[in-house]
């Protein structure tokens, strides 16, 4: 493997939580660049994606204000698969982990039978989530849960809310700068969530939890095993994984026991990547700091992966 044919998040992606400062001086010039103001009031509330549907933001915000810059479509891979998965794959069952804005969530329109959950433990998103679902097309079908997803049901935990810049807010480590909220969140596990509900035949998820990605995956190992087919995207933090007291090899080992694991190259195809090891991607990424995307998908999954996302 060549390190120019795969793709990842490069280090100063960690600009928001190192440099705060920087980072929103830079948020505010391509705030300003494209509406030719910073003033609140005169800034847009709401981002429409190509699908129609849109989200409400805090213009407020920085992550508000990259999402009016970038037009909602931040996370460009992520967009892609959410959108392609809903219309190939039809899922019955829809779990987006860690919403923030709603940039997934409520990027597309969704098929009548689906069941659809969105988890999300900042409590000042709340609103704007609100807003933005009650303008969805599947606004029925749709629940909002307030909750840390996680490996424990009905517990409270810390929640670092991250003030300067929102998908950064953990449980799993506290931001290096001064601009953070303690709360104390309840703990949900999906599989309780969803117990004694309907079984599901395909399953489609998103897990983007700064690091608490595997204590999410654990509280749906029941879900899993029952579903015929499931396909989730996750976001992996090298930095996030070590500060949640879990090692990079042994997330790798457990995705490895419940999934097929599949990276994107620099062209967003995947490529199965089973038998992951931290080193390995260290090597392959020249970095010892890696961020990038996972594809996991498991049971009899009735698409070719590969073949869904070939150019």
């Amino acid at each position: 493997m060549k390190i120019k044919e795969f793709s990842y998040r490069p280090l100063f992606m960690k600009m928001w939580e190192d440099y705060p400062k920087l980072w929103k001086l830079l948020i505010d010039m391509g705030t300003f660049m494209k509406y030719k103001t910073l003033n609140v009031d005169k800034l847009p509330e709401k981002v429409t994606f190509p699908s129609s549907t849109m989200i409400y933001i805090n213009s407020n915000e920085n992550r508000g204000r990259a999402l009016l810059v970038k037009e909602g479509i931040t996370q460009k891979r992520l967009y892609h698969f959410w959108n392609k998965l809903v219309k190939e794959y039809s899922p019955d069952l829809i779990i987006d982990v860690g919403v923030n804005y709603g940039e997934c969530i409520f990027s597309t329109v969704y098929p009548i039978h689906s069941e659809i959950y969105g988890i999300e433990a900042n409590h000042s998103l709340l609103k704007y989530i609100s807003k933005s679902k009650e303008v969805h097309p599947n606004q029925s079908q749709i629940s909002i849960i307030h909750a840390l997803a996680s490996d424990q049901n009905a517990v409270e935990k810390d929640f670092y809310i991250d003030q300067n810049w929102s998908g950064t807010s953990s449980a799993s480590y506290v931001p290096s700068h001064n601009m953070v909220e303690r709360v104390p969140v309840q703990t949900v596990t999906i599989d309780a969530l969803i117990k004694e509900k309907a079984s599901y035949n395909t399953f489609l998820f998103k897990v983007d939890v700064e690091g608490y990605e595997a204590f999410v995956l654990k509280g749906m190992e029941d879900l899993l095993a029952n579903c015929e087919s499931a396909i989730g995207f996750l976001e992996f933090n090298s930095d996030y994984i070590d500060k949640s007291g879990i090692s990079s090899d042994q997330f790798f080992n457990y995705l490895q026991r419940h999934f097929s694991i599949y990276m994107y190259r620099e062209d967003d195809t995947l490529t199965c990547a089973d038998h992951l090891k931290l080193s390995h991607l260290q090597e392959l990424f020249r970095s010892t700091y890696i961020h990038t995307d996972f594809v996991l998908v498991g049971g009899n999954m009735p698409l070719n992966v590969e073949e869904l996302f070939a150019p």
